[in-house]
Parts: structure tokens; sequence; C-alpha cells
């Protein structure tokens, strides 16, 4: 509750959703009387704030008031500076239904919004990149635990989704370059097409992909709900990185699990081709042989690179549109379709970065 008494303005106990309405007209109705006064506002019995409280603070300091009659806080704990610091107060806007924009201003508009997100990407990225820079250097500081946890659930329990994916492509590659090849006589080099595209694309690329889905989603939605339910603001209150605490472990245990899973991804890949090609009398030895003469180490060892450059980002995408998640839970799910689409956007894009640099350095 306020009291408005004497230009100032006490607040005490616990500002949530369900009093903070009442705080604010109060605090606003103080504000008004004086316009021309400094009003003191005395938080020293103030226990708690959610978001909604938060957002009153925030607008009790940003009030826009004449030179001598700021708004001074007396007695605010340490916590709550720390969260009123970090405070962002377009994520209590109202959610209203998108107005129409028509001709180049929707255009514009829509590209400075994807702009926006594509830019806090890449500070995100970078930021990851940090934190695993540090855990390198502090292995100790790592949740070892946590990364356990992560990998067992992002990368052992994905190995038959991922085997099957991995099989049907080799499969269906095989099978449809082969009806070809076999018009010209060269059913054979089918066996090369099979074994580099394996090896250095669609392994790694159809793994990442898979990873997305399956865990890029799940990461936008555990931190989400955590944001939701204010548990980032107590990692914050506690002193905590949330990149270090939260994102750190998801991290690693993706950079790790995407390219071991993208083994197995061209393993079983590699297993359906040769399957296929016997259908075309190209038996298992054949298929060895010219399988070693079509690549070598380093286009298992390109493979793997991308593999784990794809499951940083992808993590990283998921987790930091679970951390932008807004109030409510629908912004959970919001965040989470956000996560997986911009983490294929990610992955398409890099892939095709890759592409160019490896034709331009002969890779």
């Amino acid at each position: 509750m306020a009291n408005t008494q004497d230009a100032s303005i006490a607040l005490e106990g616990r500002l949530t959703a369900y009093t903070t309405g009442r705080a604010w007209r109060a605090a606003m109705a103080t504000l008004a009387a004086h316009p021309d006064s400094a009003v003191r506002v005395d938080a020293n019995k103030l226990e708690f704030a959610d978001e909604t409280g938060l957002a009153l603070l925030y607008a009790l300091r940003n009030s826009p008031r004449p030179a001598g009659a700021e708004v001074h806080f007396e007695g605010l704990s340490a916590s709550l500076e720390a969260l009123l610091a970090r405070f962002d107060p377009n994520l209590l806007a109202a959610t209203a239904p998108a107005q129409r924009y028509r001709g180049l201003m929707g255009l514009g508009r829509s590209a400075d919004t994807w702009l926006g997100e594509f830019g806090n990407s890449i500070v995100f990225i970078g930021h990851c990149a940090r934190s695993l820079g540090r855990a390198a250097r502090h292995p100790r500081s790592v949740r070892w635990r946590e990364v356990l946890a992560v990998a067992t659930e992002a990368g052992a329990n994905a190995v038959p989704i991922v085997c099957l994916i991995g099989f049907l492509m080799g499969v269906i590659i095989a099978f449809q370059t082969s009806l070809v090849a076999q018009q010209f006589g060269a059913v054979i080099f089918v066996v090369n097409g099979v074994a580099v595209a394996t090896l250095r694309e669609l392994g790694p690329l159809m793994t990442a992909i898979v990873f997305a889905g399956r865990s890029g989603a799940a990461f936008a939605a555990q931190l989400g709900t955590q944001k939701v339910n204010e548990e980032l603001n107590a990692i914050t209150t506690f002193g905590l990185d949330p990149i270090d605490f939260l994102v750190q472990p998801r991290l690693i245990a993706s950079v790790v699990m995407v390219p071991l899973l993208a083994v197995l991804a061209d393993l079983m890949g590699l297993i359906g081709g040769a399957l296929v090609m016997r259908n075309f009398d190209i038996n298992l030895l054949q298929f060895y042989n010219q399988m070693k003469g079509a690549v070598d180490s380093g286009d298992l060892l390109l493979g793997l690179f991308k593999a784990a450059v794809f499951g940083m980002v992808v993590a990283a995408v998921g987790c930091e549109r679970g951390l932008d998640t807004g109030a409510g839970a629908a912004a959970v799910g919001v965040s989470t379709t956000k996560a997986v689409v911009a983490s294929i956007v990610w992955i398409v894009a890099l892939d095709g970065a890759f592409a160019v640099l490896v034709s331009r350095l002969n890779i």
C-alpha cells in the first residue's frame, strides 16, 4: 500500500499484480498534488516486487519532473536496485492485435523488427562465446552435473530420431541419384555423391535441424518458464550471471553432443546408401572401396566442425529467446516458436556461408 501525506510515498510489504494498482494510483496522486516539490519514496519496508511492482518503481524513478522536484528513493534494498537496473518496460507492453501497415510502411516496420532481432542475436552469441572462453579458462566453475543432465536429455535421448533421419536421408539420396546415373552407366559414382554429401553437408545439417526442433525449442521453453516464474530475478538477486548459470551448461552440452550425433547420422546415412546400392549391383565391398577414394578424414572433420558451430548457435538462439520471454504463459509459446524458426534460418545461412568459404579456400 502507499501513503500520500507530506510529499512522501511509503511503499511497504509486497508489490504484486494484486496490490500494485492501488499503490500506483496513490503514488501518481501524490506526484500530481506536489508538482513543484521534491517527493520522497520510503522503501525501507518494501519486501518484494514482481514485474508490476518494478514497473511502479521504474515509473517513479523516471517520472519527468522539474528541477528541484525530483523523486528520491530511500531504503530501497540492493536486490531490488539490481532488478530495477535490469528492468525493461517494453516487457509490460499490452498485447494487442497487430496494426496493419500497408505498402512500404509495413515492409519497413518488418525489416526494422527483423534487423533488431538479428542484432540482438549477434550480441547474445558474442556473450555466449565469451562465457565459453571463461569456462575453458576456469573449468572448475562449470556446473558439470547440469552439463551432463542437458547432454543426456538433448543428446543421448535424441539418438533414435537422429539415426532414423540419417538412415532415411542416405536411402533417399542413393535411390534418387542411382535412377538417374543408371541411364548413363555411372551407378558406381553415386557412392561418391552419397559419401561426400553425407559427411560434408547433409549429416551435420539434418542433425542440427533435428536438434533445433527438439532441443532448441526445449531450451527456450525452459528459460521462458523460468522468466515468467521470476526465477531469473531470483538468480540475479543472488548475484549470479544468468548466462554463466543457465546458458553456459546448455552451450557446452550442445557443442559436444551435436558433432557426436552428426557422426551417428553420417554412419546411418552411409549404411542406408550402401543397402540401396546393393539393388544396383554394387556390393558392400565395392561401396567401401569407392567411398575410400571419394572422401578422407578432412571431409569428416569439416562436417564435425560445422556441427559444433550449428550446436552452439542453436543453443544460443534458444536460450536468447527464452531469456527474452515476455509476461504470461502465451509468451512462452511465442518464444519457443521464434527459437525454432530463428535457429533453422541461422543453420541454413551458416551452411551457405560455409559452402562459399570452403569453395574459396579449396578445402
